[in-house]
């Protein structure tokens, strides 16, 4: 006879006794009441360890321009400033890769290929493209998916992720291929309009024309329906656009009000 039936069985049981030693935790974002296997403190201490090994990977920092660096992280942190989870150490760096993209490790490391920039039109649909990463750090999408990994898997024990120094919380932070898949992972479709939504939020409050949010997404849609080189590879493999995401930031802006710094000869003269 299969023992398949009980296995599952114990799996369930399993995964019931994680949640409940584990618990849930209020999103600093949304507010909502959500699962949290690894803690804000564990978040961290993934995007620390993966940071620079993850950045190596994509063909390091940009260093022929400093400044451009700097530049960035002055936009990234007025985005921060106004943002619902101050508490995380981000960062921001610019890469040394002409693919466009863009991403974010859990505990606010993020990271913006050169690529990328030359693409945008002005500082405000880079505070958009920031102002999204922030929000998947900020709201824990990436941890999320490494929760939903974990648990579809079956490699979490019960006893193990209720401590930040858990043996397994240290496995977890020393994974040779967590860095790689962090930043290719392809976030789900309410992720993306989440840290849309956020992100846009984000912007008005930092002072940017949230517009910018939707001419960004449009030029996204159309790259991708002409299918461009480079970035099918870069950001539309990670950050599907779509014109449901188009719509909602073109309502969310009407509603927000579409005043603000755009900012486009301040970008040419940086970028």
């Amino acid at each position: 006879m299969s023992q398949r039936p009980g296995f599952v069985l114990l799996l369930f049981a399993t995964m019931l006794g994680i949640i409940a030693v584990a618990g849930c935790a209020t999103n600093p974002v949304t507010g909502r009441t959500e699962l949290a296997l690894i803690s804000p403190s564990q978040q961290i201490a993934i995007g620390t360890e993966q940071y620079l090994p993850s950045q190596q990977s994509q063909g390091g920092q940009y260093t022929v321009d400093p400044e451009l660096s700097a530049y960035v992280t002055r936009i990234g942190q007025r985005l921060v400033a106004v943002s619902d989870n101050q508490q995380l150490p981000y960062e921001f760096v610019v890469l040394n890769d002409s693919v466009p993209n863009a991403w974010a490790l859990p505990g606010g490391k993020i990271a913006v290929n050169r690529g990328l920039l030359v693409e945008l039109n002005n500082e405000a649909e880079l505070a958009a493209v920031l102002g999204h990463e922030i929000v998947h750090a900020a709201a824990g999408h990436g941890a999320s998916s490494m929760q939903r990994g974990m648990l579809l898997q079956g490699l979490i024990v019960a006893t193990g992720l209720s401590a930040a120094d858990s043996e397994y919380a240290n496995y977890i932070v020393g994974g040779a291929q967590l860095g790689a898949q962090l930043v290719s992972q392809t976030y789900s479709r309410s992720a993306e309009l989440e840290s849309d939504h956020y992100g846009t939020i984000y912007m008005k409050r930092a002072g940017y024309n949230p517009q910018a949010a939707v001419t960004l997404q449009e030029t996204f849609v159309r790259l991708s329906e002409g299918q461009k080189a480079g970035w099918i590879t870069g950001l539309f493999a990670s950050h599907p656009p779509s014109q449901e995401r188009v719509n909602a930031n073109r309502e969310l802006a009407a509603a927000l009000g579409t005043s603000g710094e755009i900012g486009e000869l301040a970008y040419e003269t940086r970028v």
